[in-house]
Formats: structure tokens, sequence, C-alpha cells
């Protein structure tokens, strides 16, 4: 009994949090979809940010991040609810910051690294996406951009895109699961009576440990005022989507 007690406080000061209630290790109910941290030298710049997919299970709920940056002291910081996923889905919207002008937030003065856990309590229950055990791990990236991006639920998640001047111009991010991969953009400009295929083409590591990738593209859209897309990844036999839950983005 000894043994089992000393067990378990160790697995309570490891992981940095006491659990009240009920606890359960993540099913479907809570998934970090995308997190990074960014730095800008000169003014102290540093930013940890990221966004949260949660099953809705009740009107009431509190989605949190659980993170440490020095393996000794863990903190938390609240996410915002940031709109729907599918019908029974949502997206919540986690974001902290400082600077060498501010006071808030000294734990992430000099950072290097920052380890993180999923919270997410509903219905008196409490739910973790903790990375099956292991907790999220990113650091500084050690070149230019300072930006560094991990994914969690997602093998491949629609970052950014523009419309501008006959351009279609976007970035997608992609576990790097294999190396040979293909990354397509299936594009409609006139409200899919008709489609366009497009590839994306690598454009760097997300990251220090080669996990994210980071695939541009660019394609003239001459007349275009309007553009809905998807886009697939296809690696290793398999085929992943991010149609945006099945509604396809739209840029303007």
């Amino acid at each position: 009994m000894k043994k089992l007690f000393a067990g378990l406080m160790m697995l309570t000061l490891i992981f940095g949090v006491s659990f009240a209630g009920s606890a359960f290790a993540s099913g479907n109910e809570v998934k970090l979809i995308d997190s990074d941290v960014g730095v800008m030298y000169k003014p102290g710049y540093v930013g940890f940010s990221g966004n949260i997919e949660v099953a809705n299970l009740g009107p009431v709920k509190n989605v949190s991040v659980h993170y440490t940056t020095d393996n000794t002291n863990w903190y938390d910081t609240t996410a915002s609810y940031a709109g729907p996923g599918d019908v029974n889905r949502e997206k919540w919207h986690f974001a902290i910051s400082r600077t060498d002008a501010s006071t808030d937030h000294l734990e992430l003065k000099n950072l290097s690294f920052i380890k993180f856990a999923i919270k997410y309590e509903v219905n008196n229950q409490t739910y973790w996406d903790n990375n099956e055990g292991a907790n999220y791990y990113n650091e500084v990236n050690h070149t230019v951009p300072l930006r560094s991006v991990i994914l969690g639920a997602p093998n491949v998640l629609n970052a950014n895109s523009t419309l501008s001047n006959g351009e279609f111009t976007g970035n997608i991010y992609v576990k790097n699961l294999n190396p040979t991969k293909i990354v397509k953009i299936l594009y409609t400009t006139d409200n899919w009576a008709t489609t366009r295929e497009g590839i994306a083409t690598y454009s760097g590591s997300l990251n220090n440990f080669n996990s994210v990738e980071n695939w541009s593209y660019s394609f003239n859209v001459p007349g275009a005022t309007n553009i809905k897309y998807s886009i697939s990844y296809t690696t290793g036999g398999q085929t992943y989507w991010d149609n945006n839950y099945g509604h396809n983005y739209e840029v303007f």
C-alpha cells in the first residue's frame, strides 16, 4: 500500500495538477488542433497560442490550457469560444503573450520550451487531452522564422489564404508522416459549377523536430471575386482531408 500511495503521489507531482472530481483521458471529447510559439527578440515578444476542438456536451463549459516552461511551475490560461465545428463540435482558441515592456506572463521570458495539456470541464466532469500521457511539447525555432508550429489531431490543416489581383494564394500545415507526399487544393470560382485542382509545394519545416511542414500555393484566377476550396494530403497510401467540417473554406 505504501508503494502504491507513493506512486500515485509521484504521478500527481509529475503532471503538475491536482484533480478535482472525475477526470478522464480524452477519447473524442477534447482535442488539440494546433499550437504555435513565436518570438521577436528585439521587443522581447513571446507568444503562445493555439486552437482546440471539443465535443458540445453541454451549454456551460470551461476549456483551459495547463502548461509549464520550466518543468517545475505550472500555469493555466483559459480558452475562449471561437465558433462551431460541425453539429456536435466547437472550436476554442487560446493566446497569451508578453514583451519587455510588460509584467504579464513572466514565465514566458527567455522561453526555450513549453509543455502543456488541454483541460475540458463540462457537466461536472473533467476531460483531458495530454497527448496520450506525454503532454504536448513545443520549443522556440533554432532558425528563422522564429515561430514553431505543432499539430494535434489533424494531419492536414488550412493555415491561411488570400485572393488579391487575380491570385489565389495560401499556406497549408501537414504532419510529416512520410517523406513522399502530395498536397492538393480543390477549388471553384463559380460555386462548384466547375472545379479546378492545384498542387501545393513544400516551403519548409515549421519546427525543430521536422514534424510539421508548410506547403504553399499560388494560382492565377483572373476575374475571380470568390473562391471556395478544400485540401487533400496523400501520403503512405492514405488521403487526409481538411474541408472545414464539410463546409469547405471560402475566401473573397
